[in-house]
C-alpha cells in the first residue's frame, strides 16, 4: 500500500468511525438542540456508486429532504417519540423496538441473555472504558455496539497491518449488528410516529448493509494483493536509510549481539533484538536463540487481577513487525502457526495478535553451519517471505515480493538477484520410517533411550533455543505476599524438565531423562506429522540444540539412532511376512497335491 493509498485508507476508516458514532448518538438518548443543529448542517453525498447497492442512498435522500423541507416535528415531538419507540412509553402492552441485541436473538426475547454476555466479554477483552453518555446502557444496546464498531475502525486506522483489523470488523458486523438490527429497524418503522425516527431506522440498516459490502471488498483486495517480484542492488548506507523509514511503521528485529549473556564469560549471545541499522545484524554466526521469542515471548502477561476484577492484557502498539530470519526459522514459524492457529480448530489469541503483524525479510544463508541438517528435514528452502536479502560487506541484494514494500525500493538500481539456498549440509539425518502405530510400543521400549540417563542432565536448554518448541506453564504472580492483586503469565516450559509432567496430585509421568528424550524425539519426527500430515516434521534441522547442549548430545545422532532401530524393525517385519508367505505357499501346494490325489485313488478303486 503506497503512501497515498495509506492516507486514503486512513481517511476511510475515520469517515466510517464518525458515521458509526453519529448513528450511535441517535439511539443513546433523545435528540437535543445541539445534536439537531449538527445533523442539520451535514450534507451526505448521495451520488457515490456503492450507495446505490443498498437502501442507504434512499435513506440519505430522505435525510437531506427532511431538513430541506420542514417536517413540522419539534424537539418535544422527537423526545416523546423516542420514549414511545424505544422504551414503550404510553403503550398499554409495553410494545416497542427495544434496542438490545438480547431481545432479538434470545429464545425468550428478553434482556441480558447470551448476546449481552458476549458483548461484556468483548469490551473487557479490549479494555474499553465506557464514556459518560453510554455508561448507563447495557453492553448489548445498539448505541454501545455501534460505538464499538467505531472503536474498531479507529484501531484499524492506526495499525500497519490492516487485514486482521478488517476481518475483525466484518466478523463483529455479521455476528452481532447485522444479526438483529435490520429486524429492529423494521420495528422502528412500525412503532415510530415521527418521520425522523423512521428515517433513522432506514439510515441505520442501509449503512450497515453498505459497510458490509465495503469491508468485503477491502478484504478481498488485500487477500488478492498481487505478488510482485523485483530485485534490487543497494548500498549499506541506503539500506540504513530505508530501515529508518520503515521504523515509522514497523519494529524491526534481527539476530543481534547481546554482550555478557552467553554460556561463557565473554561470548555474549546472538538473540533476536530490535535493530536500527544493517550493521547490527550478525551474519557470520548462527543466532543462539530463534526468532520465536519476538512473537512468542519467554514470559507473557495474559491478564491482571484483583479480588473483584480480571482485566485481559491488550497490546495497543500500532506498528507492524519485520523480522530478518533464515529459511529454517521461517519454516519453524510455519510449524508454530500450525500448533497455535490450526490445532483442533482453536486459535491462540495471544499468539495470533503478534503473528498477524509479522512481515518476513529472509536472510540468505551463505554457508551451512556445522550443526545444521536443514536439507535432511526439507527446511532449507522457502517462498514464504516479503523480501529476501543477501547482506554482502559492501552491497546488499534484495528480492521484493510484497507490494507493501515496493515503494521503499522503487528508485534503487534493479538487478537479477534471486536468493540461493543451502543444497547440502555436513550433517545428514534420516527420518525414521514408522509405518504404523503398532511400532510405537516397541520404540518406547528400545534400550538406547537408557543411554540418556547418563548423558542428559535435564536442563531444558535444547527446548529453550528450539524454534518450534511451544510448551508453556501458566503461573500466577502476586504483587506482594498475601496480596489479592497480581497477574497471570505464561512462561516457556520444557519437556526435558522432570516437573513438566508433574500433575496436581504430585505424580510425575516422565521422571527419567530417557523418558523425556523419547517424548521429545517422537514429537519432533513423528507426532507432529501424524497430527498435521503432509511431509513436514516439527524439527527443522537448525542444530541450535546441538550447539547449546552442555553435555554435547547431538539430536541429529539421536534421530539417526532411532532410524537405525526402526529400520531393523522394518527388516524383521518384512522377513516375517516373507516367511509367512513361504509357509502359506507350501501349505497351498500341499493342499493342491492332496486334492489331486483323492480323485486318482477313487478311480483305481
Amino acid at each position: 500500500m503506497n503512501m497515498s493509498r495509506k492516507a486514503e485508507f486512513k481517511q476511510l476508516m475515520i469517515n466510517r468511525r464518525n458515521l458509526y458514532h453519529l448513528l450511535s448518538r441517535f439511539f443513546q438518548k433523545e435528540v437535543d438542540e445541539e445534536f439537531f443543529e449538527i445533523i442539520q448542517k451535514i450534507k451526505f453525498p448521495v451520488d457515490r456508486e456503492e450507495n446505490a447497492l443498498t437502501e442507504f442512498r434512499d435513506a440519505l435522500l430522505r435525510l437531506n429532504e427532511y431538513f430541506e423541507y420542514d417536517a413540522g416535528e419539534t424537539l418535544d415531538d422527537l423526545a416523546a417519540d423516542y420514549a414511545k419507540t424505544f422504551l414503550g412509553a404510553g403503550s398499554a402492552q409495553g410494545a416497542a423496538a427495544f434496542p438490545y441485541e438480547s431481545v432479538y436473538t434470545s429464545p425468550k426475547h428478553v434482556m441480558m441473555q447470551d448476546a449481552w454476555n458476549q458483548m461484556c466479554e468483548i469490551l473487557e477483552s479490549k479494555g474499553i472504558e465506557r464514556n459518560e453518555e453510554s455508561k448507563d446502557l447495557l453492553e448489548d444496546h445498539i448505541a454501545v455496539e455501534l460505538d464499538y464498531m467505531a472503536y474498531l475502525c479507529d484501531e484499524t486506522s492506526q495499525y500497519t497491518e490492516t487485514l486482521a483489523g478488517l476481518e475483525e470488523q466484518r466478523e463483529f458486523l455479521n455476528k452481532h449488528l447485522l444479526n438483529w438490527v435490520p429486524e429492529f429497524c423494521l420495528d422502528i418503522k412500525d412503532h415510530a410516529d415521527t418521520e425522523f425516527y423512521r428515517m433513522v431506522g432506514q439510515l441505520t440498516t442501509g449503512f450497515l448493509q453498505l459497510d458490509s459490502f465495503i469491508l468485503d471488498k477491502m478484504i478481498v483486495e488485500r487477500k488478492a494483493r498481487p505478488v510482485v517480484s523485483k530485485s534490487f542492488r543497494i548500498s549499506r548506507e541506503r539500506m540504513n536509510e530505508i530501515l529508518k523509514g520503515l521504523q515509522t511503521e514497523y519494529h524491526i528485529y534481527g539476530p543481534k549481539h547481546v554482550p555478557d549473556r552467553g554460556m561463557w564469560e565473554t561470548d555474549g549471545l546472538i538473540r533476536y533484538e530490535e535493530i536500527s541499522a544493517v550493521e547490527e545484524i550478525v551474519t557470520d554466526r548462527q543466532s543462539d536463540f530463534s526468532p520465536k521469542e519476538v512473537i512468542y515471548p519467554v514470559s507473557q502477561t495474559i491478564f491482571k487481577f484483583d479480588e473483584n476484577n480480571c482485566v485481559e492484557t491488550v497490546t495497543k502498539d500500532p506498528k507492524g513487525i519485520i523480522i530478518f530470519m533464515r529459511p529454517c526459522d521461517i519454516n519453524g514459524l510455519k510449524r508454530l502457526d500450525n500448533m497455535f492457529l490450526a490445532n483442533g480448530g482453536i486459535s491462540d489469541v495471544y499468539y495470533k495478535r503478534m503473528r498477524d503483524k509479522v512481515k518476513i525479510f529472509m536472510m540468505e544463508c551463505e554457508r551451512s553451519w556445522d550443526n545444521c541438517y536443514c536439507v535432511s528435514m526439507g527446511t532449507n528452502k522457502t517462498e514464504n517471505y516479503s523480501v529476501a536479502c543477501c547482506l554482502h560487506e559492501e552491497e546488499i541484494y534484495l528480492e521484493v515480493k510484497d507490494a507493501e514494500f515496493i515503494d521503499y525500493f522503487e528508485d534503487e538500481m534493479e538487478s537479477g538477484y534471486k536468493p540461493l539456498f543451502i543444497e547440502e549440509n555436513q550433517r545428514k539425518v534420516r527420518i525414521p520410517d514408522i509405518k504404523d502405530a503398532k511400532m510405537l510400543r516397541r520404540i518406547f521400549e528400545l534400550d538406547f533411550w537408557k543411554d540418556y540417563n547418563e548423558d542428559c542432565i535435564s536442563c531444558g536448554g535444547c527446548n529453550t533455543v528450539c524454534p518450534t518448541c511451544s510448551c508453556f506453564d501458566t503461573v500466577d504472580y502476586l504483587n506482594q505476599e498475601n496480596s489479592r492483586k497480581g497477574e497471570r503469565r505464561r512462561i516457556w516450559s520444557s519437556c526435558m524438565l522432570p516437573d513438566f509432567s508433574k500433575t496436581a496430585g504430585g505424580n510425575i509421568a516422565r521422571k527419567k531423562p530417557e523418558q523425556m528424550m523419547r517424548f521429545k524425539t517422537m514429537h519432533k519426527v513423528y507426532d507432529y506429522n501424524a497430527r498435521f500430515g503432509g511431509n513436514e516434521h516439527m524439527c527443522v534441522g537448525c542444530g541450535r540444540c546441538i550447539q547449546r547442549c552442555v553435555q554435547d548430545i547431538s539430536f541429529a545422532d539421536t534421530i539417526n539412532r532411532l532410524s537405525d532401530e526402526v529400520d531393523k524393525m522394518n527388516q524383521e517385519s518384512a522377513s516375517c511376512e516373507k516367511n509367512a508367505g513361504t509357509r502359506s505357499d507350501k501349505k497351498k501346494t500341499a493342499e493342491k497335491k492332496k486334492a489331486e490325489k483323492k480323485p486318482a485313488e477313487k478311480k483305481n478303486s
